[in-house]
């Protein structure tokens, strides 16, 4: 009899990671590239050690992708799918590994599909969907060494957590967490030296990434200091918890409340206590330093597993709890998820949601960002038809911007076209021509904001550039150069690029300048808008 339970676990496993599959497929067919993911991308051409805003096995999963000189969104979603299908599978196994059966791993893996934030965030190339891989994986060997008290799988879990941190720092909230609930379940485990073994792979990994830290002026720690002043302790709580909730499905809240609660007191998990406390202490740090929603996934994505087999244990032989929470939490998908990811192409979805230029447009999609709120409550530009998910219009931007980058580049003589580059305003935008750029072999662009800070290419003072930032109109075509003018003898505005679907007014418009006279070689330029770079 439990041999044929297990196989009913493993087959919802492989069901519904399929139908996670096919939703991904869908929705690489109905949009194209995140204006983040750009950055991400970019940064294979720029492999190191280290970058100002990211970890570098970001830089090398993407240079292993750009070696297909390809892009196609397939490709630039290669890691981002497999992570994507391994999170379903591990967690599945954290529900049998907590000794859950096929209800508990139905309701955890039923939780992730129908969680917009889950599927968004897992479906594109930022180090989010990496974040949560590892997270699981760590919590699923932490488990099995609470189980078993395997002293390698501390090793095993050193391992994990310091990829973890080679991919995205906030890992460091994890170890917190682990930490601390060691010092209050096993001290014991200060004094064995296979923890210290461990400790020291941890640190022989991740020292690659310190050294060039150190070498940097660890731009990494400026970085989150920037964000924690200028973002994180403006966060309205209020906004905070509906995006959490909107986007995490708020049905299956209960599932995670459960488990961040109950599951560090109860007789269920007391074997595993010292794994499901670091989760409970994981999510008490994030609300200590008033993190965004979206640092709280991780989280989440553990904490649905083992309230999963709370809710078990809870109902035990009964089927029918199960399968009403399930058709609830799959009508509420329906209902959400169209509104979130791009499920429809954009013209279903424009007409699904009846947008019009004249409307409160962003009121009927679902947000996805603190951004998007803010946006919402200033005044709409008649002439666009916003929308949340730059997914969906920015790679018809970019090519109408590459486009009209070329016409100008070509009209440049032979000599200007030699030392010609392409100048933004935003990593956006650099990231965006560098991509769709090639086919033109248009000159490589560079900005100060960001990881571009580092990989602006060397040139001197008779380089011609093209410059490029955003607008609300094409009136703001003076405002918007005098940030570039103080570094040209001659800035002259060539044209303006409608972009009819941009989520923001400051997006309506690309202003293009072409750009003399610099006065500046790279390395002064650079120098001269360091406080540009955390902009």
């Amino acid at each position: 009899m439990k041999k044929i339970l297990v196989k009913k676990e493993y087959l919802v496993i492989v069901i519904l990671t399929t139908i996670k599959l096919t939703l991904h497929f869908i929705m690489n067919i109905n949009a194209g590239l995140d204006g983040d993911e750009v950055l991400h991308i970019d940064s294979g051409n720029h492999p190191a050690w280290g970058y100002i805003s990211i970890q570098p096995l970001i830089g090398l999963l993407a240079w292993i992708q750009n070696l297909f000189n390809s892009g196609s969104v397939f490709v630039h979603h290669l890691f981002a799918h497999i992570s994507a299908v391994l999170i379903m599978i591990f967690s599945g196994l954290t529900v049998i590994k907590l000794g859950g059966r096929w209800k508990a791993v139905m309701i955890t893996l039923t939780c992730i599909l129908v969680a917009p934030g889950f599927n968004l965030s897992q479906h594109i190339f930022t180090p989010l969907v990496f974040e949560q891989l590892f997270w699981i994986l760590s919590f699923y060997i932490l488990i099995d060494y609470c189980k078993g008290n395997n002293q390698k799988q501390l090793i095993y879990l050193a391992i994990l957590l310091a990829v973890g941190f080679m991919i995205k720092i906030s890992v460091l909230i994890l170890i917190a967490g682990i930490c601390i609930s060691v010092l209050i379940f096993r001290r014991d485990l200060f004094a064995k030296r296979v923890s210290w073994f461990a400790v020291a792979m941890f640190v022989i990994i991740i020292s690659p990434n310190i050294i060039w830290q150190y070498m940097h002026g660890f731009p990494s720690v400026q970085h989150m200091f920037t964000l924690h002043n200028k973002v994180l302790i403006n966060i309205d709580i209020v906004d905070n918890i509906k995006l959490l909730l909107l986007t995490t499905n708020p049905f299956m809240a209960i599932v995670w409340f459960l488990a961040i609660v109950l599951a560090p007191f109860i007789r269920l998990t007391k074997r595993v206590r010292l794994a499901v406390t670091s989760i409970s202490l994981s999510f008490l740090i994030l609300i200590m330093f008033r993190g965004q929603f979206h640092y709280y996934f991780p989280t989440l994505l553990i904490a649905i597993s083992v309230g999963s087999v709370i809710i078990e244990n809870y109902i035990r032989e009964k089927t029918y709890p199960v399968l009403i929470y399930i058709t609830v939490l799959s009508v509420s998908a329906i209902f959400m998820m169209p509104k979130i990811l791009p499920l429809l192409p954009l013209d279903s979805y424009i007409s699904h949601l009846n947008l019009n230029s004249n409307s409160e447009d962003q009121d009927k999609q679902i947000f996805f960002t603190q951004q998007s709120i803010a946006d919402n409550k200033t005044e709409s530009n008649d002439r666009r038809i916003p929308i949340n998910f730059e997914g969906y219009y920015i790679l018809n931007d970019w090519l109408n911007l590459t486009d009209e980058i070329n016409n100008i580049y070509n009209k440049l003589p032979a000599e200007k076209r030699e030392k010609c580059y392409i100048w933004t305003r935003c990593y956006t935008h650099a990231g965006g021509i560098n991509l769709v750029g090639k086919r033109y072999n248009l000159p490589e662009a560079f900005s100060q904001h960001g990881n571009y800070h580092e990989w602006i290419p060397e040139f001197d003072r008779d380089a011609t550039i093209i410059v490029v930032a955003n607008a609300e109109s094409t009136a703001d075509s003076v405002r918007i150069g005098t940030f570039f003018t103080p570094s040209f003898e001659k800035l002259d505005w060539q044209s303006a690029i409608f972009c009819p679907h941009a989520r923001t007014r400051s997006n309506a418009y690309y202003m293009l300048y072409l750009g003399e006279g610099l006065r500046y070689n790279s390395d002064t330029l650079r120098n001269r808008y360091e406080d540009f770079v955390f902009e």
